[in-house]
């Protein structure tokens, strides 16, 4: 080191300033990887509560359709047939029965019980006739709300009819469909023809190579005429972009056009004329415009029919159609429809699951972690019971449904040798009964309360207990008076983090039984009962469309209730620290 050096002052030093220089890079790098990574967790958490509340809208909105009943009598099966009725005869005239069948499809037939109530609640008169707002289908719902299908309207048409043929400009929904062969063509080519000659030409490939291989030139033989079978569809698909009139059927898109007489469905199509068959008629008879609806969506891939999208475009006009807030998501139990269905079930059931829980592991596990934190002595036995519950804290919680399903819903049988018995070990217990729900969490949830509980203890500094027994306090007088309060704030968050964490668990209450269909609501914790976990994981296991936005919904409002929870554990901790 030069003698310069030795001289001038630490802080002026290059070599000092060069380090410093360096640090500080490392401190900004290290606040920018910080910020990123809570950037990147608060864009995911953003991302999924987007996705699932975009999900999610149209399930807090249900069409309705007003409906005047002339009843003929009183019973639910003869409501239902005057709604049917009363569905009938504002719709028009059907061309047969199964237009008619389809039509009655538009409401449900649970849609009668709550009338049925109503009415002999306030009593009924055969003679008169009651406006009624009953719920569409699920399906005509998601129609109604644009989710069924794509439709593309043209409104407006001059038009000259004569008989089944009718003469218009019908360019528009010419393009539309042929828009849609184009994209059959080019899905077809990419999901089933490329792979269909990639597999041709590797089998072509491993004949060459065994010839004498029976098996293996059936399966080339195979994978050409599927080749084949696949040009022979695109070719059709092509010379129907290039044809000047179209066949339509139940696999192409549905052409329906209305005008003066009614509803008509067309079976060909051309740029100025189209081929009808009626669908219902005495409509509109002002009616001087036509009107075009193209229902991209094949007939064969919807659920929803032509026919009840005519009678739903029917009821839209005659202003029949109106949509309010759907009530029924929040008071109504479970149904097997989705125009009917209700998380109310599910919330009693999980409100008492977690009172069970909290009844159960929050007094215990307060008094355990008490217990080994300040009485018990500092043993091998406390070690080992210290390093069990911390394990316990870690095993997942479908084992502790295994183990309520094993203990207290069946039992355990133990065949006593040499004797003609057996002991019977815990069973007795309900599937499906909240108690043995509330039970199966608390014993998930009590190592997380004592690990909590005691952390919170332990963080009471040494000097508060030396203080108090100095005074004279005894053990437990210390415990009680001054480090008890001073860890309520801790000891809460804990507990309150660990019961929302037991409300959100699904796979111990499958597995005791609580996956049933329950469609009344529980009146006592012996009764079978549903969670919101278990009820969404069912809405999600159906086959319908329409659950998808009602499982989504069910998810908002479990995250709400345990938002609430942990909101009332902040606003705890901020009570007892004051």
């Amino acid at each position: 080191m030069q003698a310069s050096d030795l001289n001038t002052p630490i802080s002026q030093n290059p070599a000092f300033l060069k380090r410093m220089k360096q640090r500080s890079r490392a401190d900004q790098r290290f606040r920018y990887y910080g910020l990123l990574a809570i950037f990147i967790a608060l864009a995911l958490l953003v991302t999924l509560l987007v996705s699932i509340t975009f999900e999610a809208r149209t399930a807090f909105s249900r069409h309705e359709v007003s409906l005047d009943l002339q009843l003929t009598d009183t019973d639910s099966r003869s409501v239902y047939r005057s709604i049917r009725s009363a569905v009938q005869n504002m719709a028009g005239d059907p061309a047969d029965r199964d237009v008619r069948i389809e039509m009655s499809q538009l409401v449900s037939r649970l849609a009668a019980g709550d009338i049925t109530e109503t009415l002999q609640t306030s009593g009924v008169d055969l003679s008169a006739t009651y406006p009624v707002r009953v719920p569409v289908s699920d399906e005509a719902d998601r129609y109604l709300k644009g989710l069924a299908t794509p439709v593309h309207r043209f409104d407006g048409l001059g038009f000259d009819q004569e008989g089944s043929r009718i003469d218009s400009d019908f360019s528009g929904a010419i393009q539309v469909i042929q828009r849609w062969h184009r994209e059959q063509v080019s899905t077809i080519r990419h999901r089933e023809y490329q792979p269909a000659l990639r597999m041709r030409d590797g089998l072509a490939r491993q004949a060459e190579a065994a010839p004498g291989d029976r098996q293996l030139a059936m399966r080339l033989a195979g994978a050409e005429h599927r080749v084949e079978l696949i040009e022979a569809r695109l070719s059709d698909f092509e010379a129907r972009i290039n044809a000047e009139s179209l066949v339509l059927d139940e696999f192409t898109p549905s052409v329906l056009f209305r005008s003066g007489e009614g509803w008509m469905k067309a079976v060909s199509i051309s740029g100025r004329m189209i081929e009808v068959e009626p669908v219902i008629s005495g409509l509109d008879p002002d009616r001087q415009r036509g009107e075009i609806l193209v229902i991209e969506q094949p007939e064969s891939q919807r659920s929803i029919p032509d026919a009840q999208i005519v009678v739903l475009e029917r009821f839209q006009t005659a202003g029949r159609i109106s949509t309010h807030f759907n009530g029924a998501l929040f008071s109504n139990a479970d149904s097997s429809d989705a125009e009917f269905a209700g998380v109310l079930s599910g919330l009693v059931g999980s409100i008492m699951i977690i009172l069970v829980t909290m009844g159960l592991a929050v007094p215990v596990g307060i008094a355990a972690a008490i217990y080994l934190e300040e009485f018990a002595p500092r043993n091998r036995w406390t070690s080992f019971v210290q390093v069990n519950i911390n394990n316990l804290a870690a095993i997942p919680s479908i084992v502790f449904g295994l183990l309520g399903a094993a203990i207290f819903v069946n039992g355990v049988i133990i065949p006593i040798p040499f004797v003609d018995g057996v002991f019977r070990l815990g069973g007795g217990l309900g599937r499906g009964w909240p108690l043995v729900g509330g039970i199966v969490l608390a014993l998930m949830t009590l190592p997380t309360i004592i690990i909590a509980s005691r952390a919170a203890l332990g963080a009471v500094p040494g000097s508060v207990r030396q203080a108090a027994l100095a005074m004279g306090a005894t053990r437990l007088q210390t415990v009680n008076h001054h480090v008890l309060p001073m860890a309520a704030p801790g000891i809460l968050t804990g507990s309150i983090i660990g019961l929302a964490q037991a409300i959100g668990e699904t796979a111990p209450l499958l597995l005791i039984g609580m996956v049933a269909f329950v469609a009344e609501m529980p009146q006592g914790a012996t009764d079978r009962a549903t969670a919101l976990p278990v009820l969404i994981f069912q809405w999600s296991t159906r086959a319908e469309r329409a659950w998808e936005p009602m499982t989504s919904a069910a998810i908002i409002i479990l995250l709400l209730v345990m938002l609430v929870l942990n909101g009332l554990a902040v606003l705890m901790r901020l009570r007892y620290e004051k």
